[in-house]
């Protein structure tokens, strides 16, 4: 059986393997920015959505819980 790799994409919610940081391993980011072999993720306070920190985490850290599609070519409408 094949075992298929999906690359991280920006927007997609990622989960931390291990801690980093003083983030335990399981905390939800976005991933902002993607990188060859690492992502800038933001973890936000849920109820307001205010980012509380953000930092580069490794690849191999990483777990991708949700992937979100990408905006349409001429952006989002209001």
């Amino acid at each position: 059986m094949a075992i298929v790799k999906h690359s991280i994409r920006e927007n997609d919610v990622v989960v931390l393997r291990e801690r980093v940081g003083g983030w335990a391993a399981g905390t939800s980011g976005t991933a902002i920015s993607v990188y060859d072999d690492a992502a800038l993720v933001e973890v936000s306070d849920r109820v307001t959505g205010e980012a509380l920190d953000m930092f580069i985490v490794p690849a191999p850290l990483l777990e991708i819980k949700h992937h979100y599609p990408s905006s349409p070519a001429g952006g989002l409408e209001a």
